[in-house]
């Protein structure tokens, strides 16, 4: 199995009780997403990082996790300089063209961050001449994350979702018939917020949300105007809808409405839909 570094943004900022609640939902959700498709993996936890063992076939999941801003596949080792030297090598043998270290630190070491990344970049360079040093703009980056008495040391980051766990704010009821409705829906789930779903029986799009959600939950389906006259289960807290300024209607409800995409343009919604495909497609 290979290891995998999580880094996620937005829960750090929270309170140390709010952050651990939210870690321990995301951890949840990495769990559930792997369970849905039958796919093993095991989680490891520190102050501010989230480490997966998973196969490689199977990171593309972590890209559909919300609350995980980006992860990176790496090699751990322990903290001594020498044993960072021994291991990077292996990732800058397979390097050509210009590169650069760039080492970050938690704890107390006998060594500061720029000598750690200048001692690996002598190495790495002793074992693969080639290559040429490059600290403002080079075709390769390695990282060395040195954590007390562990280092990880990683070439690659991949991107996730970001925003904040699956289920850590509140629930809303989303009807899914066309494009904005599942970006509207989407950008709520990012939000944290659990999505209940009545969807038109001829969308597609309700497949798109099923890769989001491990268990996404579907209230039923039929047209718009049978949505807004549903007898919403009373955990719901509002409606999410796909208007944009140019299709608003006005529409009286109970609960309220959220339309994320009042002040989206075209371009704005494409570009969006682009970002989630890709990440699906990792």
């Amino acid at each position: 199995m290979q290891q995998y570094l999580l880094r996620y943004g937005e829960i750090g900022t929270k309170s140390e009780k709010i952050r651990r609640n939210f870690v321990d939902i995301l951890i949840q959700n990495i769990e559930r997403t792997f369970l849905k498709y039958k796919k093993e993996v095991f989680i490891e936890r520190e102050r501010g990082r989230i480490f997966v063992f998973t196969e490689n076939e199977n990171v593309h999941l972590l890209s559909r996790i919300f609350g995980i801003v980006s992860y990176s596949p790496v090699i751990e080792t322990s903290s001594d300089i020498s044993s960072m030297k021994d291991k990077a090598k292996i990732i800058g043998s397979n390097l050509s063209g210009t590169f650069a270290v760039r080492a970050r630190r938690v704890g107390q070491h006998d060594y500061t961050s720029p000598e750690a990344a200048g001692e690996v970049g002598s190495a790495i360079l002793s074992e693969n001449p080639k290559l040429k040093v490059d600290l403002d703009d080079p075709q390769n980056e390695i990282y060395l994350e040195i954590r007390n008495e562990k280092a990880y040391i990683f070439g690659e980051i991949f991107d996730g979702p970001g925003g904040l766990p699956l289920s850590s704010q509140g629930k809303i009821a989303s009807y899914l018939g066309e494009r904005n409705d599942f970006l509207a829906t989407w950008l709520m789930m990012k939000r944290g917020a659990r999505a209940y779903i009545f969807h038109d029986p001829e969308t597609h799009w309700i497949d798109e949300l099923d890769n989001w959600d491990p268990n996404l939950k579907i209230l039923g389906e039929g047209e718009k105007n049978e949505f807004l006259n549903l007898d919403l289960p009373d955990e719901i807290q509002g409606i999410v809808l796909g208007d944009t300024l140019e299709s608003i209607q006005q529409i009286k409800h109970n609960l309220p409405i959220f339309r994320p995409l009042i002040a989206f343009t075209e371009k704005r919604i494409n570009k969006n839909i682009e970002i989630i495909e890709s990440l699906v497609e990792k």
